[in-house]
């Protein structure tokens, strides 16, 4: 089997044909009629779904995203100067760069428009770099070295003040990057640069404990963040060269090279977890440009699109544009989960091309009806309704898989998308007084002065944080630090010691964190 990564996921295989409509049993392939077969793709496979990453281009470095998935990066506003740039760090909806040596400035970055802002000077770093920050959805952690032992640092960030736990080590000669889950659980993760390992380190102690070889040479200044979304550590690394990799926990192997950077990167960080808010339809497209030559398969995924409670009522494909030299020659396949669909069987004869070709159960004509590009509404192979009510699917990824069955072709996918009808049980019913899946609602009365509510919902029990924060990310209060069962809740937040401007609430939950924006005037 040949497999090439490229954007959140797609692979090339010898094996040409799916079911036409199945159920899979997960683990374990497809049953296909003839006998062929396709294994299920692994959401863990998936790069994250948003990253913000920061690039050398010394003297200077250059802050941007990878909303594709890929090495390929938007800069961001204009390149900004820094002795010695650490990495990235993502914050309650902020993300953070610092400068590893004194005076060890931490900055804000503007995602929209790249400027960066001075938060503060941090201080009490006791080794010569601060090469690491992380939010563990709890607490910043750091991590400085002086390239012969290592320390782990907890951050104030109001003050700015680092505070060491436990002792420096030698265990870990040369921390260049420090990494957290958010499930408060796990112990931080440590890339050794001296002797290119991975470590855990102790959040209470400060103790490094050795998982294993990377496997490569961690040779420059680089990052690596959990995507919470996956929970895989991804690392952007240089080892031969600027590139993506993501290191198995477990053994502390980096052995999986995802794409290669056109710069050597110094930071990375990933978005938290974002849930779609209830809404009547939703689309979402990918702009891609995948190769479909010659008995391949390829995969491309569209990941994350409703939380695992809405209800699916209707699903509709856009195949907006398929450059292809012989349509018939290719297969389209739609996954979500256990579940998937032939969507079009190898139609159009010797024609080419897919183009604005919109597969919907409802329309007039089938596809096999009509001619190549095939632009406008059509019924697709099978039908689509398979994905409908949510009928025991799991996974959030909805997957196009296009076989091209004979040899002699060139093509490409260019561009798809998904349009989605659908319904999310919202907790906020009043007759309703245990919701179906976690919400925040926008605080009322919004503005405010000085008091306002703020509601929330879980369905199932668990701890449950709420906390405000100032336009810098900085903590103000916690509203609510405790363990609750299911059930909606209201909480009132008196700001009356606080100045006008602008703060954030964010929920922290066992699914992830939810934030939102309120403004008190005076």
């Amino acid at each position: 089997m040949k497999t090439l990564i490229l954007t959140i996921c797609f692979l090339f295989y010898t094996s040409s044909n799916l079911l036409s409509q199945y159920q899979i049993t997960s683990p374990g392939p497809a049953p296909e009629n003839d006998n062929q077969s396709i294994s299920s793709i692994p959401q863990s496979d998936m790069i994250g779904t948003r990253a913000f990453v920061q690039h050398s281009s010394s003297p200077t470095f250059q802050f941007g995203k990878s909303f594709m998935e890929s090495c390929t990066v938007t800069n961001v506003g204009a390149p900004f100067t820094m002795s010695f740039p650490g990495g990235l760090m993502y914050r309650n909806g902020v993300v953070y760069t610092w400068n590893q040596n004194s005076p060890y400035q931490l900055y804000s970055i503007d995602t929209v428009t790249g400027v960066h802002t001075l938060v503060f000077n941090m201080t009490g770093i006791p080794l010569t770099n601060l090469t690491g920050l992380t939010w563990d959805g709890t607490t910043v952690y750091g991590v400085a070295t002086n390239m012969t032992q290592s320390q782990l640092v907890t951050i104030n960030m109001t003050t700015g003040v680092n505070t060491p736990l436990g002792t420096s080590s030698t265990v870990c000669a040369g921390a260049i990057s420090v990494s957290g889950r958010r499930d408060y659980r796990n112990g931080l993760f440590v890339i050794d640069i001296v002797g290119d390992n991975l470590f855990r380190v102790n959040k209470t102690t400060g103790a490094f404990t050795l998982i294993g070889p990377l496997g490569v040479d961690a040779n420059f200044g680089q990052d690596a963040q959990f995507d919470n979304n996956d929970g895989k550590l991804y690392w952007i690394a240089y080892t031969t060269g600027p590139e993506l990799r993501r290191i198995d926990t477990s053994s502390g192997a980096a052995s999986v090279l995802l794409c290669s950077y056109t710069s050597q990167g110094t930071g990375i960080a990933m978005r938290d977890i974002i849930y779609t808010p209830p809404g009547s339809q939703y689309t979402v497209c990918r702009d891609v440009n995948i190769p479909i030559n010659d008995h391949t398969t390829i995969l491309d995924s569209i990941y994350g699109v409703l939380g695992d409670d809405c209800i699916v009522n209707d699903v509709n494909i856009r195949i907006d544009e398929v450059n292809h030299t012989w349509d018939s020659d290719l297969s389209f396949y739609l996954q979500r989960g256990n579940f998937g669909a032939k969507i079009i069987n190898r139609v159009g004869g010797s024609g080419d091309n897919f183009i604005g070709t919109l597969l919907n159960d409802s329309a007039a004509s089938t596809i096999e009806s009509g001619t190549a590009p095939f632009t406008g509404s059509y019924k697709p192979s099978n039908p689509l309704s398979i994905f409908n009510g949510n009928p025991g699917i799991t996974g959030r990824s909805w997957k196009l898989i296009i076989t091209d069955t004979a040899t002699g072709d060139t093509g490409i996918l260019k561009k798809w998308c998904i349009v989605l009808t659908f319904q999310c049980p919202v907790g906020g019913i009043q007759t309703i007084e245990i919701p179906n899946y976690y919400f925040l609602e926008q605080n009322y009365p919004n503005p405010f002065n000085p008091h306002t509510n703020i509601k929330f919902g879980i369905p199932e029990s668990g701890n449950v944080r709420l906390k405000v924060y100032d336009i810098l990310g900085r903590e103000v209060t916690t509203l609510l630090n405790e363990y609750k069962n299911p059930g909606t809740f209201e909480v009132k937040f008196d700001a009356s010691q606080l100045a006008s401007g602008i703060y954030f609430y964010s929920l922290y939950t066992v699914r992830g964190v939810e934030t939102k924006r309120m403004l008190l005037i005076k």
